[in-house]
This record gives structure tokens, C-alpha cells and sequence, in this order.
């Protein structure tokens, strides 16, 4: 959501006092590939014909809230459904579909109880309920602490949003209460939930913005009372291993690493307290969603590949040939035509492009052309 880092592609002027839009070959597969993978990492790994409502409480799957069956939830996210991909293109086609990009620990609820007048179309046999779920004002088309839609209209500042781990709640940057770090961080974990959560304020050590210390504290307390003591030594995993230090500072927190959750201590009482917090997804090695993006990237480059290997398959030896020395003379041709254009710093517009193929189409049909001997 956070407008994925996409860059828009450069103005240029194309005339003195006109402004246009224009494109280089490479901006346009550059584009192309990146709006591949970001369709990719969300919904990739999802499944498009089957609901996944028997697949239960799923980690992560891509989801989507129907205004068009459910409008009173755009008041009240409480009263609002989540639907899966499938059900999306097969029961919810044409609606106003609010795009969550990700929830965690979700069951689909197209044609439950939530939706008075519609039934699934995939699946009718679901129950009423599905008690584990849980909705955020984003079901309701609404983000950040401003309750604004994205994209937003109204706003006139261009801003990224970021999602927060914990809530799933995505955040405009500048709303975020403090600067984000010009560093690349892994994950973020919003100010509410840091101040709802104060065992985060223990690892700030894996932070990008951490309170610097001057005096430097024991980092993890094995001094402490054990948790539990077996009936013949003591056990040293019982030890409490949360940081002693504790920061001052209750802020959003950018942390450099997934990997810092390993570093969460995981004593009887600190496991106990995930689970009061409702927070021992933290502990799960797959709950991060690099790894869900990373898991659909890589069933669609399967896909590709396939089909990409089932067509050479599917060619005689002869056909193989002349593509590859098709592709070939393309490939060397265009370099070359392109060549001329970077040496004078030119842009390569679309009438430049559309020359180049009819120039290709012209040499084939003189290549192909029999001609006639008189005798």
C-alpha cells in the first residue's frame, strides 16, 4: 500500500512550455516487471478458483472487504466481512471491493452470516461465525490515526503508507509520530501498539531508531529468578533473556531485521504473556510477510517457466531453430537501433518503437517473399 515504491517515470520536455510524459524502454520493462511482482507477492500464492475457507484460519492470504453486500461497514468495521481471492472474482465481481493486500489468521466469510442477502457461490456449507477473526477500520476502506482512504482525494501531500506487524493497521509516514529511517528497515510496529505492548520497549537494541545510551547496561538479565527449576539441575532455557534495559522512549519502532524476533525471549512467563497479549505470532518463523511475497514471486515465476518450457516443448526441432534465431536477430537489431539513441541522450518514443517493428515486418515479408524467375 505504501504506493509499493514505485517511482513514477521522469517529465520531459518535449517542447519548449509543453510538459509530457515519456518513456524509455527500459522505464516501461522496469514498470512492467515491478507491477509483476507486486501483483506477485500479494496475491500470488493464493488460490483463484477455490474458496479457501476450508484451508480454516489461514497465516496470510490476500483479502477483501464488499461494501457493495455489507455498505453499513463502511461506518462500522465490526460490521464488515472478509472475502478471499477467489470469492472476489467469483461472487463479489463488479462490487466495491476495498483491497486489504494481507491479514493474518483469517477464515474467509463470503456468504456467512455477515452477508445477509448473499451466498457463495464456491462454497454454501460454512458456518455462521467465524469467531477468530478479527476487522480493522481497514475492512471499512479506512487507515492511519487521520481514518482516511488511501488513495485520498482529498490530500494533497504525496506520502507512502507503511503497515504496522502487529494491528495491520497501515500509516501515512508523517503520521507515524516520529522520522522514518533513511535506512532500509525490515519491519515496523506502530506507536499504539509499542505503548499497548511495553516488552517491545526491551529489545530497542534491534531498532534503527533507538534511544543511543551513554552508559551501557547488562543487555539480558540470567541473574534473575528462574521461571522453573528441573528436579535435577537448574534449566538454563528458564531463565528470563528479555533485555534488562528498558527504553525511555514509547515511539513507533523500525526494526533492522526480521530476525529480530528470534531474539524475543521465550521463558514459561514471557510465553504466557505473548499469549495473554495476543501477540505469539511474533514467535511464528512464517509469519512475516516478506515471506508470503517471496512464497507468491516464486509460484508465479514457476508458472512462467512452465509455460515458457511447455511452448519450446511443444515446437519441432526446426521451429526451435528459427525462433532462437528470430529472438536472436531481434535482440542484435534492436541494440542496435537503441544504440544511436543513448549515444545522443534521446528519448525513445513510441513512433521511434513502432518503426523499428515495421521496419522488422518489412524485412520478413522480404525474406519470405519467392520470387519469380521468367524463363
Amino acid at each position: 500500500m505504501s504506493d509499493d515504491n514505485v517511482e513514477e517515470p521522469n517529465l520531459e520536455n518535449a517542447e519548449e512550455g509543453d510538459q509530457v510524459v515519456t518513456f524509455t524502454l527500459n522505464d516501461v520493462l522496469e514498470f512492467e516487471n515491478e507491477l509483476i511482482e507486486n501483483t506477485a507477492a500479494v496475491l500470488g500464492a493464493a488460490n483463484d478458483k477455490n474458496c479457501s475457507y476450508v484451508e480454516g484460519y489461514l497465516k496470510r492470504q490476500a483479502l477483501y472487504s464488499c461494501l457493495t453486500c455489507i455498505p453499513e461497514a463502511k461506518d462500522d468495521p465490526e460490521k464488515a466481512a472478509g472475502v478471499c481471492l477467489a470469492c472476489s472474482y467469483h461472487c463479489h465481481d463488479g462490487h466495491d471491493l476495498v483491497e486489504l493486500y494481507t491479514k493474518r489468521n483469517f477464515r474467509c466469510d463470503c456468504g456467512n452470516g455477515k452477508f445477509p442477502n448473499t451466498e457463495c457461490n464456491l462454497l454454501q456449507e460454512k458456518s455462521a461465525v467465524n469467531d477468530l477473526n478479527s476487522y480493522n477500520q481497514n475492512f471499512s476502506g479506512m487507515y492511519c490515526v487521520c481514518h482516511r482512504p488511501f488513495p485520498d482525494a482529498e490530500d494533497p501531500v504525496p506520502d507512502e503508507m507503511i503497515q504496522c506487524i502487529i494491528c495491520e493497521d497501515w500509516y501515512h509516514t508523517r503520521h507515524l509520530g516520529t522520522e522514518v529511517p533513511s535506512n532500509n528497515f525490515a519491519e515496523m510496529i506502530c506507536e499504539a501498539c509499542v505503548t499497548k505492548h511495553e516488552f517491545l520497549l526491551h529489545y530497542d537494541a534491534h531498532c534503527l531508531n533507538r534511544v543511543v545510551r551513554t552508559n551501557e547496561e547488562n543487555d539480558v538479565n540470567v541473574t534473575g529468578t528462574p521461571n522453573s527449576i528441573s528436579s535435577e539441575a537448574e534449566n538454563v532455557d528458564s531463565y528470563c533473556k528479555k533485555p534488562s534495559y528498558k527504553s525511555p522512549k514509547i515511539s513507533a519502532k523500525f526494526w533492522t531485521e526480521v530476525s529480530w524476533r528470534k531474539e524475543l525471549c521465550t521463558c514459561d512467563d514471557c510465553l504466557k504473556m505473548y499469549e495473554n497479549e495476543d501477540v505469539a505470532f511474533l514467535l511464528d518463523s512464517e509469519d512475516p510477510v516478506h515471506l508470503y511475497a517471496e512464497k507468491g514471486k516464486a509460484k508465479v515465476q514457476e508458472v512462467v517457466e512452465t509455460h515458457n518450457r511447455e511452448f519450446m516443448q511443444s515446437m519441432n526441432r526446426v521451429q526451435l531453430v528459427d525462433c532462437i534465431a528470430g529472438y536472436n536477430d531481434l535482440k542484435e537489431r534492436l541494440g542496435e537501433y537503441l544504440k544511436k539513441f543513448a549515444e545522443n541522450k534521446k528519448i525513445v518514443r513510441e513512433e521511434d518503437i513502432k518503426e523499428f517493428f515495421e521496419g522488422m515486418e518489412a524485412r520478413k515479408k522480404q525474406r519470405v517473399e519467392v520470387p519469380n524467375f521468367c524463363r
